[in-house]
C-alpha cells in the first residue's frame, strides 16, 4: 500500500478545490491501464503514451481513492469542443444499477436505490487543476452477478459530455489512481491519467452547413485550417501526429456564420464559420470520400492542435436536396411502377456506386443492374426494368461510413419499400393498385367521417393484445390483422358496443414494419406453445429439463405464485422470442408488419392491412395508426439499419461533438430536420393515408420533430383526405429540448396547428404523482403510495400526507383538473384554489404554462393509456388497503368520466373499461402476452399474475407484494361489469350533445364554467356547468339549455348550491343507468347531489325557444390581476442597458393589462424595445404600438426612439390588455418624466 505523507496531504488539499467530501485513504488496485473505448474511432486514432500525450504517471492532482472507490475525472477542452462555457457547474452523473452493470453502491452515496433523478444529477465532489471536475464513486463488492461495471452519464440537463451513448466504468480495467479520465466532447474514457486530450482525429466536430461554409469551434485558435479528402480512405495521422494521404484543401476563417445558417443550424450558432472554396465537380467528390478538417498553429513546426471528422447534412440539403438546388425533394423515390415494369430510384449522394441486385419470386436467382448518378439530385437511378413487378430487390451501396472508418460495400433495402420478404431481408416491387391486393368493396367506398375533431373519442388499442385472448374466433388468427374481420369474436363484439354507444376512432399501436419480431412462426416461441418448442429455440431457458415438454407454456404460468419474480423470469426468457413487442422499432415506414398477417413473406400483408382496415371503416369506426418517425431500431452497418447504409449520417441526428447518432427517445433518433428525412416522413404517411385508407396518425415523440414538418406533413395529408386527425406526444426533452435546434412540435408550440398534443396535466392530477415515481424517499415513504390523485384520493392510505404543502397540492391537482376538462386552454379564465383569477397558462404545471392550447381538439386527454400502469394498477398504489373492489371500480369510472365529459379529444386506453391490469406492469413493451392480456368477455383483469419485470419495477417489489395482499385489490367480475356499462353511458352522454364536443376557445369560454371553486372549496368535488342559453349565443343543443356535471370523487355524498340553477334533472342514460347508485343522484332547490365516489351529468330541458341557460358566473372573477404574459417578465431592453435583460429595467405588473418600471436616465438619445429575456414574446419596438397620452413623443426605426433632453428619472409602461381583451386592437406605451 502506498503511504501519503503531510506534505503530500498539504499538496493534494491545495490541488481539490470546491471539495465536497474527502477521504485520504490511499489502496493500490494493481491491474491492466487500458484505454477504453466507448466509440469505435478510425484508423490512426487512439491515445498516445509518449510524455506528449499528457500522461501523469505520479499522484499529483489525483483524489486519493480509498477502498471500494471509483473516481470518474472530466476535463472540459474548450478549444476542441462545440460548448462555449469553461465551468463545471450543472455538470453531474446520471447512476442507476441495471443493464448488465449493477456495481454502484448508490445508498452508500446516499442516493435512491433506482439512482439519480435525470433532473437532480451527482455532483462533482471537486475540481482539480490537473484532471478536471471529479466524481468520487462508491463500489459495492457484494454486487450480484454482472457487477464489474458501473453504469453513468455525465450530462448537464440533456447535453451530454462524452456523446450520446451510455458510459460505464468497468472495473477490471481500473489502473492504481482507480480513476477513469474523459474529456469533453469525446466518447474516449481512459483508465490512465491524463491530463491532455491526446491529438488524433477525434470525433465528428466539423459541420459542413452549406456549399461555401463550414462551422469548426477549433478555427477560432487556428492559425491555419486545411480540408483532406480520400476516396480510398487513406487519411490517417501517424506517429509524428502528421496528416498523411488524401488530398488538401486550404481553408480560411470567415468570421460568424450568417444569420441564415444561425437561424437553421440555431444549437450551432457560436461556431466560428471557416469558408471552402472548391468547383462543383470537387464538391460532390468530396462528399463522397473520407473527409478530415484540420487546425494549425503557427509555431516552426505547424503542428496540429486539432483535427476531426466532419458532419454533412447541411451540405448535403444545400447542394442536392432543397429546391433550390438539386431539388430531390421533389422528386418520386422507390421503384416506381409503369405497368409490369419499373424504374428505381434511390436518393445516396454520398455514395461511390449503386447497384440494384433484382431477384426472382422465390429468391433462388438473381441479377445486377447498373444504376446512374444524377449529380443535381444526388438520386441513383435504373433504366425501366420490364416484368419487375411482384421480383425481390436490394441496393448494394458503397459508400464511406464514419462510424467504422471504411469504405463499406454493402446489400441494403430500400427506405421507399412497399413491400418485403419474410423478416424484412428484401424488399418486393409491387403495384398497390393491383386488384388483387384489394379486398370486396375496396374502390369507391365513402369512409367514415366526424364533423369536427372533437367528435372523435379515440381508442388505444395493440393487435396483438385485442384479439390474443379471444375464444370465440379462429384460433390462428388471433393477434393478426384479419382478427377484426370477424364480427362474432368478443373483442369486435365488444369494439362494435363502444361504436354503438358513441366512440368514433380505434387507434391502433405501430403497425409498420418492425425489427424486434422474428416474422418466422417456426422460430418463435409463445406462451401458447409447449416448454419443448421453447427448449427446442433456447436451450438455456430455466425450465429446460425442469418441466414436462409437453406442456403449455401458459399453464406453466398459472402454476407460479404471483408473489413472486417467477414469472417474469419466465417472460424474461421468452422476450426475443415471442410475438409480442408494441412496435415503436421502425424497420421500413411505409410497408405493414409480417408478423400480424397469415403470411410474412410478400404482399399478403398488403391484403390483410387493408382487410383490417375495411373491416374497421364498416363498422362506421375511423381507423388511426401509431407512427414513430423519431428513429429506427437501429443506425451504422447494424443488420437492422437501413436508412444510416444508405447516406450515412444524414438521416439521423448525430452528437454535435462525436458525431454518434443521439438515442433520447430510446433508440436511434433521427432528423426531420433535414429535408430528406422529413420528406420521407411526408411521402411515407401519404402513402398510408391514400392507399391504406388510414384515417388520421398518433405522432411518437413527437416532441423531436419540427413543427414546420408537422404542420407541411398535415397539409399534404388532408389534401388526400380532408377528415384527417394528427396529434402526438409534444414531450419537450432531450438534445432538441428548449427549441435547441429548431421549433419543436411540442405541447406549447403547436397551439394553433390544430395538431393535438397529449395533455400530462390531467394525467398527473387525476392519478396523482408523475410516470416517473418509484423506490423509496429519504424518510422511508414510497411516492408511488402516498402522491395519490383526484381519483384515488377519496380514503387516505397509510402514507397520505396531511400536511398544508401536500393539502394545497391536492387543491391544485383540481385546478389542474378543471382547466383540463374546459380544454386545457392557455387563455381560459378560472379561479385556483387560492382564490385568484388566472388564465390557464398562468396556472402552473411543475415550472410550465399548465394550459397551452388555442383549440379544445388540440387537448389530447387522457388518464390511462400503453405507456406506464394501467389506470387500475396506478390506482392499486395509491388506493386505502382494505378498500372494496367495488369502491375501486367507482374511482376508476370517476376517473374515466373527467376525461369523457371534458373538451377536446377523449383518449381510453383499450381495457380501462374493463379494469385492465399488467400486474403492475409499468413498462410492458415487450413483455409478453402474460402480461399484456385483455379478456374482453369481462371474466378476468389480468390482475395479480405475478410480479412485474424486475428490471423496470424491481425497486417497487415489496410495496408491491403488501399490495397485492390485500383481496380487496382484485377486481370482482359484477365490478368489472359494471364498469363497462357505466363507460358505455358515458359514450352514450357525451355523444348526446354538442355542449361537450365545443370547437373553439370562444366557444369554451364563454358557456364552460366551475363552481366550488377558490379557497372555500371542498375538496374531491368538482362541479361544470355548460351553458346554452341565450347568452352564450348559437343553439348549440336543441334539446338543453345548460348542463352541470358534478363529478364527486369523495367517500361521502355531495350536496352543491348554485344560485338561479332551475329545472335540471339527471340525464336521461343515468334515469336509466345499470348503476343503481348514480340513480340517487338528484336536483332540488337549487342544489344538486350526488353520492360518493360517483360522477352526475344533469341537464335542464330546452322548451321551445332558447332560455335562459346558466351562465357562465364572472361575479368573483377578477381578470384585472391577470398579468397579459403570465409568468414571463417584461423588460425595458435598450441602450440604457446594452440591450440585456437586467433587474433594474423589469417590468412589474401593475392591473388591468398594465407594466410599468422607473429607472434614472442621463441626457442623449435611447434606443428600445419592450421585450422578454429571449426575445420572443413579447418583442416589440414603436412601430407596432400606440403612444399613450401623456408621453414623451417616441420615435421608431422597427426599435423605439427615446430622446432624452434632461437628466432625471423616467417611468415606461406597457398596457397589453389586448392579449387578454380582443377588442383592444395592440399595445399601448408611454414614457413620463417623474
Amino acid at each position: 500500500m502506498n503511504n501519503i505523507n503531510i506534505n503530500q496531504c498539504l499538496t493534494l488539499r491545495n490541488t481539490f478545490n470546491n471539495t465536497k467530501k474527502k477521504s485520504f485513504n490511499k489502496s493500490t488496485l494493481a491491474k491492466a491501464i487500458l484505454p477504453l473505448f466507448t466509440a469505435t474511432l478510425i484508423a490512426g486514432c487512439g491515445s498516445d503514451n509518449n510524455s506528449d500525450s499528457g500522461t501523469d504517471t505520479g499522484n499529483s492532482g489525483l483524489y486519493p481513492a480509498a477502498e471500494n472507490e471509483v473516481v470518474i475525472y472530466y476535463k472540459r477542452d474548450i478549444a476542441a469542443s462545440s460548448t462555449s462555457g469553461s465551468t463545471y457547474d450543472g455538470w453531474g452523473l446520471h447512476l442507476w444499477n441495471g443493464e448488465g452493470c449493477t456495481s454502484t453502491d448508490l445508498e452508500a452515496m446516499g442516493l435512491s436505490a433506482t439512482g439519480t433523478d435525470w433532473n437532480s444529477p451527482y455532483e462533482y465532489d471537486g475540481i482539480s487543476d490537473t484532471y478536471g471536475a471529479y466524481y468520487v464513486l462508491k463500489v459495492d463488492p457484494d454486487a450480484s452477478d454482472p457487477h464489474r461495471c458501473m453504469n453513468f452519464i455525465l450530462h448537464n440537463g440533456d447535453e451530454k459530455a462524452f456523446g450520446s451513448a451510455n458510459s460505464k466504468v468497468e472495473l477490471d480495467k481500473l489502473g492504481e489512481s482507480q480513476g477513469v479520465f474523459g474529456f469533453h466532447g469525446s466518447s474516449e474514457l481512459y483508465y490512465e491519467p491524463i491530463s491532455e486530450r491526446p491529438v488524433n482525429i477525434d470525433g465528428q466536430k466539423a459541420h459542413w452547413l452549406d456549399a461555401t461554409t463550414i462551422g469548426w469551434e477549433a478555427a477560432s485558435n487556428a492559425d491555419s485550417l486545411k480540408l483532406f479528402y480520400a476516396l480510398d480512405n487513406s487519411i490517417s495521422m501517424n506517429d509524428d501526429k502528421e496528416i498523411v494521404g488524401g488530398t488538401a484543401i486550404e481553408l480560411s476563417k470567415d468570421g460568424e456564420l450568417s444569420s441564415e445558417l444561425k437561424e437553421r443550424f440555431r444549437h450551432l450558432a457560436s461556431l466560428p464559420a471557416v469558408a471552402i472554396d472548391v468547383d462543383d465537380t470537387t464538391l460532390r467528390t468530396i462528399l463522397k470520400s473520407q473527409i478530415i478538417v484540420v487546425a494549425y498553429n503557427a509555431n516552426a513546426n505547424g503542428d496540429v492542435i486539432s483535427s476531426t471528422e466532419i458532419q454533412k447534412p447541411g451540405v448535403l440539403d444545400s447542394v442536392f436536396a432543397s429546391e433550390d438546388a438539386g431539388n430531390a425533394m421533389g422528386e418520386e423515390l422507390g421503384a416506381i411502377i409503369d405497368g409490369s415494369a419499373a424504374t428505381f430510384k434511390l436518393w445516396a449522394p454520398t455514395a461511390q456506386d449503386v447497384e440494384l441486385v433484382l431477384y426472382s419470386e422465390d429468391l433462388k436467382s438473381s441479377q445486377v443492374i447498373p444504376m446512374t448518378e444524377s449529380t443535381e439530385t444526388g438520386i441513383w437511378a435504373t433504366e425501366s426494368v420490364s416484368n419487375a413487378v411482384n421480383m425481390y430487390y436490394r441496393y448494394q451501396v458503397k459508400v464511406y461510413h464514419p462510424t467504422t472508418g471504411n469504405i463499406e460495400t454493402r446489400l441494403v433495402t430500400d427506405p421507399y419499400s412497399l413491400s418485403l420478404s419474410k423478416n424484412s431481408a428484401y424488399s418486393q416491387v409491387i403495384d398497390l393498385n393491383d386488384s388483387s391486393l384489394m379486398p370486396e368493396g375496396w374502390t369507391g367506398y365513402v369512409r367514415p367521417t366526424v364533423e369536427k375533431d372533437e367528435d372523435h373519442v379515440l381508442y388505444e388499442s395493440h393487435l396483438r393484445d385485442f384479439s390474443f385472448s379471444d375464444k370465440l374466433g379462429t384460433a390462428s388468427l388471433n393477434g393478426k390483422y384479419l382478427a377484426l374481420t370477424e364480427a362474432d369474436r368478443e373483442s369486435v363484439k365488444h369494439l362494435q358496443a363502444l361504436k354503438d354507444a358513441g366512440l368514433t376512432t380505434l387507434h391502433i399501436l405501430p403497425a409498420f414494419d418492425i425489427a424486434t419480431v422474428d416474422e418466422d412462426a417456426a422460430s418463435r416461441v409463445d406462451i401458447t406453445d409447449t416448454v419443448g418448442k421453447l427448449c427446442d429455440v433456447k436451450p438455456t431457458a430455466a425450465l429446460c429439463g425442469s418441466e414436462d415438454e409437453n406442456k403449455v407454456i401458459e399453464d406453466v404460468l398459472d402454476g407460479y405464485d404471483p408473489s413472486t419474480g417467477d414469472a417474469q423470469a419466465l417472460m424474461n426468457d421468452l422476450r426475443m422470442l415471442d410475438s409480442f413487442n408494441w412496435g415503436y422499432d421502425p424497420f421500413h415506414y411505409t410497408v405493414p408488419e409480417g408478423s400480424y398477417a397469415t403470411d410474412p413473406n410478400g404482399s399478403k400483408r398488403i391484403l390483410e392491412f387493408r382487410q383490417m382496415v375495411k373491416a374497421t371503416h364498416d363498422m362506421d369506426l375511423k381507423l388511426i395508426m401509431d407512427v414513430v418517425y423519431n428513429h429506427t431500431n437501429a443506425s451504422g452497418v447494424n443488420d437492422k439499419s437501413v436508412l444510416d447504409k444508405i447516406v450515412p449520417g444524414y438521416y439521423h441526428r448525430l452528437n454535435v461533438n462525436t458525431g454518434g447518432v443521439e438515442n433520447s427517445t430510446c433508440c436511434d433518433n433521427t432528423a426531420t430536420e433535414n429535408l430528406m428525412m422529413g420528406k420521407l416522413m411526408v411521402d411515407s404517411l401519404k402513402v398510408w393515408a391514400d392507399d391504406y385508407k388510414v384515417d388520421g396518425f398518433r405522432f411518437d415523440l413527437m416532441g423531436h420533430q419540427p413543427k414546420d414538418v408537422m404542420v407541411e406533413a398535415l397539409e399534404e395529408v388532408r389534401k388526400i383526405d380532408p377528415n384527417t386527425l394528427f396529434y402526438g406526444e409534444g414531450w419537450d426533452f432531450g438534445e432538441v429540448a428548449n427549441n435547441a435546434r429548431f421549433d419543436q412540435a411540442n405541447q406549447i408550440n403547436m397551439a394553433g396547428t390544430e395538431i393535438g398534443t397529449f395533455s400530462d396535466r390531467l394525467r398527473d392530477a387525476v392519478r396523482g404523482g408523475s410516470p416517473f415515481d418509484g423506490g423509496v424517499d429519504s424518510e422511508g415513504n414510497h411516492p408511488l403510495r402516498f402522491n395519490q390523485g383526484f381519483g384515488n384520493a377519496a380514503i387516505a392510505n397509510e402514507e397520505t400526507k396531511t400536511d398544508q404543502d401536500s393539502i394545497n397540492g391536492r387543491l391544485h391537482n383540481q385546478d389542474l383538473v378543471r382547466l383540463g376538462m374546459a380544454g386545457n386552454l392557455a387563455e381560459y379564465v378560472l379561479i385556483d384554489y387560492k382564490g385568484d383569477t388566472k388564465l390557464g397558462k398562468n396556472v402552473d404545471y411543475n415550472g410550465a404554462p399548465a394550459g397551452y392550447t388555442k383549440m379544445p381538439s388540440e387537448n389530447i386527454s387522457y388518464v390511462s393509456k400503453h405507456d406506464n400502469q394501467t389506470l387500475w394498477d396506478n390506482n392499486a398504489y395509491k388506493i386505502a388497503t382494505g378498500t372494496s373492489s367495488a369502491e375501486r371500480a367507482r374511482m376508476q369510472s370517476v376517473s374515466l368520466s373527467t376525461v369523457m365529459l371534458g373538451q377536446g379529444i377523449p383518449f381510453i386506453h383499450m381495457g380501462s373499461e374493463l379494469l385492465r391490469s399488467k400486474s403492475m406492469q409499468r413498462d410492458s413493451y415487450d413483455s409478453g402476452d402474460w402480461y399484456n392480456r385483455v379478456f374482453f368477455d369481462g371474466s378476468d383483469s389480468n390482475w395479480n399474475v405475478g410480479l412485474p419485470r424486475e428490471d423496470k419495477d424491481g425497486a417497487n417489489w415489496e410495496l408491491i407484494k403488501t399490495i397485492i395482499a390485500d383481496p380487496t385489490a382484485k377486481p370482482d367480475v359484477d365490478d368489472i361489469e359494471l364498469t363497462k356499462q357505466q363507460f358505455l353511458e358515458l359514450l352514450k352522454i357525451r355523444s348526446s350533445s354538442e355542449l361537450f364536443r365545443l370547437d373553439t376557445a370562444d366557444e369554451v369560454m364563454k358557456r364552460v364554467d366551475f363552481r366550488n371553486v377558490g379557497e372555500a372549496q371542498v375538496e374531491g368535488l368538482i362541479v361544470m356547468s355548460i351553458d346554452d342559453g341565450v347568452s352564450a349565443g348559437e343553439d348549440l343543443d336543441p334539446a338543453h339549455d345548460a348542463i352541470v356535471a358534478v363529478v364527486n370523487s369523495t367517500n361521502e355524498s355531495q350536496s352543491f348550491k348554485i344560485t338561479g340553477a332551475t329545472g335540471f334533472a339527471l340525464h336521461e342514460v343515468q334515469q336509466n343507468s345499470a348503476d343503481d347508485i348514480v340513480k340517487g343522484a338528484s336536483f332540488a332547490n337549487e342544489s344538486f347531489t350526488v353520492p360518493a365516489l360517483t360522477t352526475a351529468v344533469f341537464v335542464q330541458a330546452q322548451n321551445g325557444a332558447q332560455g335562459a341557460g346558466l351562465p357562465v358566473d364572472n361575479s368573483d372573477k377578477d381578470v384585472s390581476s391577470i398579468p397579459p404574459y403570465g409568468q414571463t417578465t417584461v423588460y425595458v431592453r435598450g441602450d440604457m442597458n446594452g440591450w440585456n435583460p437586467v433587474d433594474d429595467w423589469a417590468m412589474s405588473f401593475v392591473a388591468n393589462g398594465v407594466y410599468s418600471v422607473t429607472g434614472n436616465l442621463e441626457a442623449g438619445n435611447y434606443g428600445f424595445k419592450l421585450a422578454d429575456a429571449d426575445w420572443k414574446t413579447p418583442n416589440f419596438g414603436c412601430d407596432s404600438v400606440e403612444l399613450a397620452d401623456g408621453s414623451i413623443d417616441l420615435g421608431t426605426d422597427g426599435n423605439c426612439q427615446l430622446n432624452v433632453t434632461e437628466s432625471g428619472t423616467y417611468t415606461f409602461t406597457l398596457n397589453a390588455i389586448h392579449e387578454l381583451d380582443d377588442d383592444v386592437d395592440g399595445p399601448v406605451v408611454s414614457v413620463t418624466k417623474q
